[in-house]
């Protein structure tokens, strides 16, 4: 009764509150985030360092594998202690949302942090996003617990941190909170929104104040303007985005194959599958360190070094296969750079090979990259929106958000058509089997009214027997609602609900049930 009393005043609360409370979550997972960031990049240095030392004197290879084994035991002890930090994060913060998990806020947290840099920075090639916006969402979730907040508004909290978690790890505000709305939490709730984009904000201020104010992926001119006569090419480059996409999210959800083989063959647990990935990335990391990490660094060159084709079909490869095996190992790590890399040089490569049939100019291969990267994502993540809105803040550049979302549009509809699932969905699908969880304790949602629903009446909704609606917000007022009250497009109704059926009651809410 006391929680349910809670999340009432939550729903009537004013803005500013949700302001204040979304900044001190910003504030927190910033830091976090930043930290995070700083860590990664300090022991990465030193890989980069000691690869470079090894062409010179090979008993530098000898301190690296041992750097190597230590990590992987390290790494997989963290593991084993909680399996909730394993791979990128974020299936793990949209089962929470969806009341399907409960994440041990502290234990993730840190096990994450430690995890997640010494993965990362060893130079297998894992992102720091997924880990940045789960770190920021149990961040949320501590800031929601130490406010002793209620379900609902604890929710709110995750969803911000996880915004305020990818805003920090990118310098991109706004791609924070519509790729939680959008991917993760599914709903452009007011209660989320206010609270996660104050939240994105506030992070992105802090690391701004700590990386500068150049965009992450800075391109060094401005891009060029194009050609309307020539959009049906983007048209062509968004359909083989979309193929591209939709073969990397098939081979990669079938990676726990390839290990559960590669452990018979080695007699290795799976906490320490990561021994085959730490080995594996040893002849890259001394013949083409360039290629090690998450990508960041391989993106920003490839404008002034305008790679041939033998070199990118080459660095496709690589990054390809190697970006496979080290997710797939389960280290902590994401596969939101990784994929933007992989989008940048198929763009390079296309964009290499539009320049040799003489359909675009030299100066005009810059733009493929930036549009492989956001037709790439948008056809793995499914999420269009945040593709074109991440893509134009990392880069700094927002005249062609026109042939951009054109690009991001058709490989999303290519992907759709071949029925490929948004990659952190289907990765979750594949979590939960283990990690179901019941949970009793009612809590309310909020649901924004769709076609679905739209002018039926509360008692025509086949909700379960322990779900109720119990008010809607109509032009702006509230009111309870009864058996005979129709329902609206586009108004917002609560929900009572058990918090293990969230998930559930949404989907009959939203006409997406099975």
């Amino acid at each position: 009764m006391e929680n349910h009393r809670k999340e009432v005043k939550f729903i009537h609360q004013s803005i500013l509150l949700s302001v204040l409370r979304g900044i001190l979550v910003g504030i927190i997972a910033g830091f976090v985030v930043v930290f995070f960031r700083l860590s990664i990049e300090f022991l990465f240095g030193w890989m980069e360092i000691f690869f470079h030392a090894a062409h010179e004197n090979s008993e530098y290879l000898l301190l690296i594998l041992v750097i190597y084994l230590l990590t992987a035991i390290v790494v997989g002890y963290l593991v084993k202690g909680d399996e909730d930090v394993k791979g990128s994060g974020i299936p793990q913060v949209e089962a929470e949302l969806k009341g399907l998990m409960h994440l041990n806020w502290w234990s993730v947290l840190w096990r994450k942090f430690i995890g997640s840099v010494l993965s990362i920075a060893s130079g297998l090639m894992l992102g720091r996003e997924g880990p940045s916006i789960q770190l920021g969402a149990v961040a949320g979730k501590g800031v929601a617990k130490w406010l002793k907040t209620s379900e609902m508004e604890k929710r709110s909290l995750i969803a911000s941190g996880a915004a305020a978690g990818l805003a920090a790890a990118f310098n991109a505000p706004i791609a924070g909170l519509l790729f939680i709305v959008e991917e993760v939490y599914h709903q452009f709730s007011r209660l989320v929104w206010v609270s996660a984009l104050a939240a994105s904000i506030t992070a992105n201020f802090i690391s701004l104040n700590i990386f500068g104010l150049t965009p992450v992926l800075d391109m060094p001119d401005r891009l060029p303007m194009l050609d309307l006569k020539r959009y049906w090419g983007y048209i062509l480059f968004g359909i083989v985005l979309g193929l591209a996409g939709f073969a990397y999210e098939k081979v990669i959800l079938n990676m726990s194959v390839f290990y559960g083989f590669i452990g018979k063959i080695f007699h290795l647990k799976p906490h320490y599958y990561s021994l085959f990935a730490f080995l594996c990335i040893l002849p890259i990391g001394y013949f083409w360190p360039e290629l090690l990490g998450g990508g960041h660094h391989l993106i920003l060159e490839m404008p002034s070094q305008l790679p041939v084709m033998t070199t990118l079909l080459l660095y496709l490869m690589i990054r390809f296969v190697w970006s496979m095996i080290s997710y797939g190992s389960g280290l902590p790590g994401g596969i939101f750079l990784p994929i933007l890399t992989l989008g940048s040089i198929l763009g390079m490569l296309l964009g290499r090979l539009a320049f040799d049939i003489g359909f675009i100019g030299q100066d005009e291969m810059i733009l493929f990259i930036i549009l492989g990267m956001a037709g790439f994502f948008s056809a793995i993540s499914k999420a269009p929106l945040t593709a074109m809105i991440l893509v134009t803040e990392m880069v700094g550049d927002l005249t062609q958000l026109m042939v951009i979302g054109l690009v991001a549009l058709t490989s999303y509809v290519v992907m759709d058509l071949l029925k490929g699932a948004p990659v952190y969905e289907a990765m979750l699908e594949k979590l939960l089997p283990e990690k179901v969880e019941s949970d009793s304790r009612v809590t309310l949602i909020e649901v924004v009214v769709s076609e679905h629903i739209a002018n039926k009446t509360v008692s025509e909704l086949e909700l379960p027997h322990n779900s109720l609606i119990t008010s809607q917000v109509h032009h702006g007022k509230s009111q309870v609602v009864k058996g005979n009250n129709h329902l609206h497009v586009g108004d917002s109704i609560y929900v009572a609900v058990p918090v293990s059926d969230i998930q559930k009651v949404r989907e009959i809410l939203e006409g997406t049930e099975l």
